[in-house]
């Protein structure tokens, strides 16, 4: 063996006499060795020092992460299998993959997985091998050896990219995991350097690229890349050669980028995608123009978005095919969820129903109150989403359940309240529940049928809708005129000014007052309410979370389902924290719009003249305007007032806190447990937790009913569907009160016109005018 050792050294000091599995590649350069691993993060390891002499690596390693030094160092080829030829009947061992990169990318950046050009060997001798030094002799060089002082490897480098994660150049040796790897590495340099290039080869065992100026007449550029699929590397793909260097480059790329294409763009916008599901086509543009300094065309943009949604929902088809095992997935993350599919045919998906576990333990310390409304789709398939939202303490939305179904018919409607009574026990429990909705023929079914006990409110604009249509089918004069009067009937609490109104209508056409009253009053107006609806007169709430979602409803179910998990822990994060704010404070013991109310409620029972007390629980009090009010107080707790303010509000009236101060009592007591903090802390005190990866969600399991699923057989018509719905006088503003900016605090405007913010529109007209004034 010491003979064989001798006379392979000797051949190593003789180049020109080495075998040819040891002779050195001519006019390649060494390059960091790297590879890549199943995290995210670049890196560089050296695993086994033996196979590359230590010199070489002390040498061109820099440890400020910077570039290789450009000193040529000899790379060695090595055979399949067999021996040296020095007769000593001995197999290379195989030498490993030096180390690894991660392309852990962040949300600005796509990376590029690059291995170490080594190639596999046959390990047949391994196990004779006394150890690696001898093969670490065999392919060193004796000035080389003389001058390792250590045998430790050095520390592992990371490698230089630019800020965009793209390597500073592509060269020779380099190695990708697939042609995918390969063609973005060489998309990305392309880009960064101004550079185009065209494929002249490209399949799936071979790619050859040339500059896109190679025919050119005035200066051709003979720039080209070589890179092939090798075997021995176990299927990798490996930059074979690449030269000479570009001449065409330059300084500004005009017009966009031939290679820049929406499969590039997806690989960078995917980190964001995931983390901004409704990523508008233009905010796409934006993004790649201030990395890359270039403009793509929108549609462009539009397909890579596309194609990152796709990648990580799946397509249309595959969503649905899955859906399954992703509700099955959040509902064992999510403590307290519940969902309900429902199928035609065994094995087609017709309606989805779910509600996420903090909502429902948090919709209890709610008002009992739901508004429930619909909208529609936009994606492949046509559908509609209905929601039922509640009402907090503050006065803020609070989604409580969801259903994706084919359209807003009776049928849908009456499948999602049955979900909402069986499924969701705090609704069906719930004493005192009032469902405000429009008049649809399926929600009053519904509620009349399932929800018995429950007092069914109508929405005071949807009903207003319906009065102007039939207003000017009976070709009655005044139209815009009966319907103000008709909604501020509906939503005013004084007696007096509701019967001034209503005989207003009732003069102009007797018709038109006759078809309100036979609408049941106390279904649309607060005055006869009884305090079911807590002062909410409309279906703004739901409307409103169905506006939120307007950019998610084109994802497919799943990223639909996504979107709305990720807005309802943003929510439930940021008032919480809210609560934890003004509980510290210790200012109130109730939310902030209560206080607001309590404390203006005061000052006016300030005014008002001493009651007379005319028993033990009953007393009259006198207001500013000089009408007497009976106040009754049986208890701490209730209290009643012909103003009827206390019973439609649950917050005391002016005559209710003039009698409390009269008689020092606590007129806090009077105030509704749902308006305190303790109730609208416990509200969002729920907790969200991060939704597993699809490789831990649950296997398709016949037994355990999760099946793949087929896409719904309603698609939509072709064309671009329609993001807008048509408008209407429900979304015409209320035509009491005035605008109050939240910046200056004056009337007229709101933050966003407000001539003072520098962050408005109006701001930045002035600035734009005194500027151009200034130039004349």
């Amino acid at each position: 063996m010491q003979n064989n050792f001798e006379g392979q050294l000797s051949l190593s000091d003789q180049p020109n006499f080495m075998p040819k599995q040891f002779r050195p590649h001519r006019s390649v350069t060494e390059r960091p060795i790297m590879v890549r691993e199943s995290n995210s993060t670049f890196q560089e390891t050296l695993v086994n020092s033996s196979y590359v002499p230590q010199s070489e690596l002390n040498e061109n390693v820099r440890l400020d992460g910077g570039m290789m030094d450009n000193d040529d160092v000899g790379s060695y080829e090595t055979m399949d299998s067999g021996s040296s030829d020095s007769g000593d009947g001995y197999t290379e061992p195989a030498p490993n993959l030096y180390g690894s990169i991660n392309n852990n990318s962040n949300d600005e950046s796509i990376g590029v997985e690059l291995i170490e050009d080594h190639a596999r060997r046959n390990v047949a001798g391994v196990e004779s091998m006394e150890a690696d030094n001898n093969y670490r002799e065999t392919i060193g060089t004796s000035e080389q050896w003389d001058r390792n002082d250590q045998c430790d490897p050095p520390v592992p480098n990371i490698v230089s990219s630019n800020e965009a994660g793209i390597p500073f150049e592509i060269y020779e040796g380099q190695i990708f995991h697939n042609k995918e790897d390969l063609q973005a590495a060489i998309n990305g340099w392309s880009i960064s350097q101004n550079v185009e290039y065209v494929n002249s080869t490209s399949n799936k065992s071979r790619l050859s690229i040339l500059c896109s100026q190679h025919n050119n007449m005035h200066r051709a550029c003979s720039w080209r890349l070589h890179a092939s699929r090798s075997k021995r590397l176990g299927g990798l793909w490996k930059v074979s050669s690449v030269g000479p260097p570009h001449c065409c480059t330059q300084p500004i790329m005009l017009g966009g980028h031939h290679n820049c294409t929406s499969k590039f763009i997806c690989r960078h916008i995917m980190p964001i995608i995931k983390q901004q599901l409704d990523m508008k086509p233009k905010e796409v543009i934006a993004r790649i123009e201030s990395k890359f300094e270039m403009k793509i065309s929108y549609m462009k943009a539009w397909d890579a978005r596309r194609k990152a949604i796709e990648s990580i929902f799946g397509s249309y088809e595959e969503s649905y095919r899955s859906i399954l095992r992703f509700m099955e997935a959040i509902r064992l993350t999510q403590p307290g969820t519940v969902y309900n599919i429902e199928m035609v045919g065994g094995s087609r998906f017709k309606a989805l129903f779910w509600a996420f576990g903090p909502s429902i333990s948090g919709w209890q310390y709610c008002r009992p109150v739901l508004s429930l409304d619909g909208t529609f789709l936009l994606g492949k398939y046509r559908g509609t989403l209905l929601v039922a939202v509640g009402i907090d303490g503050n006065g803020g939305l609070f989604p409580l359940a969801f259903a994706v179904v084919e359209s807003e018919s009776n049928e849908s409607w009456v499948w999602f309240l049955k979900n909402l009574h069986d499924l969701v026990d705090v609704v069906k429990l719930r004493q005192n529940l009032c469902i405000i909705s429009d008049k649809h023929p399926g929600l009053v079914r519904g509620c009349r049928e399932i929800f018995p006990n429950a007092v069914h409110r109508h929405c005071l604009r949807h009903l207003r809708e319906n009065y102007k249509k039939f207003l000017r089918r009976k070709a009655i004069p005044d139209v815009e005129g009966l319907c103000i009067n008709m909604y501020l009937a509906g939503s005013t609490d004084d007696i007096v000014n509701f019967t001034r109104l209503m005989n207003h209508i009732k003069n102009v056409k007797q018709e038109a007052y006759d078809w309100l009253i036979e609408r049941d009053v106390s279904k649309w107006s607060l005055l006869f309410d009884n305090g079911y609806r807590y002062s909410i007169m409309t279906t703004n709430a739901s409307e409103c979370f169905n506006g939120v979602l307007k950019r998610a409803r084109g994802l497919p179910i799943q990223g639909l389902v996504m979107s709305i998990y990720y807005n309802l822990v943003s929510l439930f994060v940021r008032r919480s924290t809210d609560v934890e704010k003004w509980v510290v404070s210790g200012e109130s013991e109730f939310v902030l719009r209560t206080m607001d109310t309590l404390q203006r409620t005061e000052r006016e029972a300030r005014r008002c003249p001493q009651p007379i007390t005319i028993n033990r629980g009953e007393f009259e009090v006198v207001d500013s305007s000089c009408r007497p009010h009976r106040v009754e107080i049986p208890s701490h707790q209730n209290c009643t007032c012909t103003c009827k303010r206390p019973q439609l509000y649950h917050v005391p009236c002016v005559h209710v806190i003039a009698v409390a101060g009269y008689r020092r009592w606590n007129h806090n007591s009077f105030v509704s447990q749902y308006f305190t903090l303790n109730s609208y802390r416990e509200t969002y005190s729920g907790l969200f937790h991060v939704l597993p990866p699809k490789e831990v969600w649950p296997n398709f399991c016949e037994v355990q009913g999760i099946i793949p699923l087929l896409a719904p057989a309603f698609r939509r018509r072709a064309g671009r569907p329609r993001t807008n719905r048509f408008r209407n006088t429900m979304d015409e503003p209320n035509s009491t009160g005035n605008k109050r900016c939240g910046h200056c605090k004056q009337n007229g405007h709101n933050r966003a016109t407000c001539p003072n913010n520098p962050g408005s529109s109006r701001y930045k007209t002035y600035l734009n005018n005194n500027y151009f004034t200034t130039l004349c």
